[in-house]
């Protein structure tokens, strides 16, 4: 029995959505303090762009690093799938006996 995951995020929740979210939310911010009076200077202005992009950045790395991690999983438990179901197994015997042990 294989199983396959091609997408683990759907289109809907991708990173790339949610950082073009996350500017949509900045620039409403700058129009918002525009419209209530306050005036913010470039240099701030650019500090939230700077940070924009480190997010930006920083969304990408954590997508790979996600990536990378459900493959090389997929790859573990197809090679060793006996063993994998075992340790499964002890696994969910000690976290039970530590939740037994933990209402007496």
């Amino acid at each position: 029995m294989e199983l396959y995951y091609k997408d683990l995020i759907s289109e809907d929740a991708s990173l790339e959505k949610l950082v073009d979210n996350l500017t949509l939310v900045v620039q409403g911010a700058d129009e918002f303090a525009r419209a209530a009076g306050l005036n913010s200077s470039d240099r701030r202005t650019a500090e939230l762009a700077t940070r924009l992009e480190r997010l930006k950045t920083t969304c990408r790395r954590v997508q790979k690093q996600a990536k990378a991690g459900a493959v090389a999983t997929d790859k573990l438990l197809r090679r060793y799938p006996y063993s994998s179901l075992g340790f499964a197994f002890a696994l969910g015997v000690m976290a039970t006996a530590a939740l037994i042990k933990r209402k007496h």
